[in-house]
């Protein structure tokens, strides 16, 4: 018969205990992915064929922050209001000069300019 391999029968102990760990944890519950707070020193996105990005959504899941890239495939910043209106965006135009654009609280444009000389 077979002995058993004390290695193995640690790692199993080990094993079952961090399944325990994780069934009985507070987030384990939440199925929303959700994963609280993280702190890191930096973040990289790439772009995965549809763009890398980072949303921010207010309380009413509506979004107020859009970080990432374009449709020409260049970078920008662009803020909304609590009604999803853009407000702000900063970035490039299809030329790839810089440009500020700002609106009011309806999304009507209300100044921009370009860093084209």
């Amino acid at each position: 018969m077979k002995q058993i391999d004390i290695r193995s029968l640690l790692v199993g102990v080990l094993g079952t205990a961090l399944i325990f760990v994780f069934m009985g944890s507070e987030d384990g519950e939440n199925i929303d992915g959700n994963l609280g707070d993280i702190i890191v020193n930096s973040i990289t996105i790439r772009d995965d064929g549809h763009g890398g990005f980072i949303t921010a959504y207010n309380q009413d899941q509506k979004r107020t922050l859009y970080l990432g890239t374009g449709k020409e495939e260049n970078g920008y910043v662009q803020t909304f209001n609590k009604y999803e209106q853009p407000t702000a965006y900063i970035g490039s135009n299809r030329e790839m000069d810089g440009v500020i654009v700002l609106n009011d609280r309806y999304g009507a444009l209300v100044y921009s300019q370009s860093g084209k000389k």
